[in-house]
């Protein structure tokens, strides 16, 4: 999995790039487990099929009620691969319950109709990741016949009525690949295509470590995503923003002193498998991080975070992003949570536009 948040905005054809962190309704992300049926090349948390670590139910149901009160109005579950966790149902019932949208990232290879049936009535929207033509998306996965299994299960959540949009991993090397995976995806009833910056965490900081897109390969992302979506008349996000956008929406990226609510510098909150809670995105330095819920409940991690002044650590460090990105010769297009989490701290990966 690439981690990447499920989008739940239905978007408007030829807007490709979503706006951040503001741009989007406060996210939880949680990843309550690394067990996943594969061991992909490009993962950010090493999952896999002997990874068992996972996350208590009752510990995520207080998690989610506690996201809930802080305004967090939309829960993404991730992983591992979300199928494989065992209270994924439980979970998806009681952030209903809370009033929040509902989304799972999925490899897509475990889907059934008896698992489906299920869950659909419990979700608003699912992203299914596909990186690239068969073949390609294959190599990615370890796993021969991985792209034709997650197609063909397509079927049964496109007869289930749940929307439901293709994430794409954009590495250096395969934005020519952006074309007939978005083809693809129009063709198999997709009504979005997200196009994900790799994360350098992981097991893709060591099988993938030349392959982070730079700023020409983000900007080229970006033109195809105009071009596809215009031709084919179906949604194309990518997660990286322009200068102009930058320069156009400050408010977008730079939170408002002082902080008062984590929502306002954390609008996405990252729950990880061991318990741990990271502002914005789990590339944050790790001395940015809210705690762990095996100590102490959300409500309490986020009033102390806020309390110590490390809030303002993390505006700072998106205020120097945005003032640093807008400067006269910086790169056309940036992946802003990587952009700010390298300035951070914590050995993060060297910035760049």
């Amino acid at each position: 999995m690439s981690g990447a948040a499920a989008s739940t905005t239905g978007g408007t054809r030829g807007i490709t790039s979503r706006l951040s962190p503001t741009g989007i309704a406060p996210v939880l992300q949680v990843h309550p487990s690394r067990r996943c049926n594969l061991a992909c090349a490009h993962c950010y948390s090493s999952s896999g099929p002997n990874v068992r670590e996972e996350l208590d139910a009752g510990l995520l149901a207080d998690c989610l009620r506690d996201a809930a009160d802080l305004g967090y109005r939309q829960l993404a579950v991730s992983g591992g691969e979300p199928l494989l966790y065992g209270s994924l149902g439980w979970i998806l019932v009681r952030a209903r319950a809370l009033g929040m949208l509902t989304s799972i990232t999925t490899n897509g290879m475990l889907i059934t109709r008896a698992n489906w049936t299920a869950l659909a009535p419990l979700l608003d929207v699912v992203a299914i990741s596909i990186d690239g033509v068969p073949a390609e998306h294959d190599r990615m996965r370890g796993r021969a016949g991985a792209c034709a299994r997650t197609l063909a299960n397509l079927e049964i959540v496109r007869a289930s009525g749940v929307p439901f949009g293709v994430i794409f991993t954009l590495t250096q090397h395969n934005v020519d690949s952006l074309d007939p995976v978005v083809r693809m995806a129009a063709a198999h009833g997709a009504r979005s295509i997200q196009v994900h910056p790799l994360t350098m965490h992981g097991r893709a900081a060591t099988a993938l470590p030349d392959a982070r897109p730079d700023g020409m390969e983000l900007s080229a992302a970006l033109c195809e995503a105009v071009r596809l979506g215009d031709e084919l008349d179906v949604v194309v996000h990518v997660d990286a923003v322009t200068v102009a956008q930058l320069v156009e929406y400050p408010g977008h990226f730079v939170p408002r002193r002082p902080v008062q609510r984590l929502v306002d510098v954390a609008p996405v909150l990252v729950v990880e498998a061991d318990g741990s809670v990271m502002p914005l995105t789990h590339e944050v330095s790790r001395a940015l991080r809210l705690g762990s819920l095996f100590g102490e409940r959300l409500s309490s991690l986020a009033r102390d975070w806020l309390a110590a002044g490390t809030a303002d650590l993390l505006a700072d460090a998106c205020e120097r992003t945005w003032a640093e990105l807008t400067m006269a010769g910086c790169g056309p297009a940036a992946y802003w949570y990587d952009e700010v989490a390298a300035r951070t701290g914590d050995h993060r990966p060297t910035p760049h536009g």
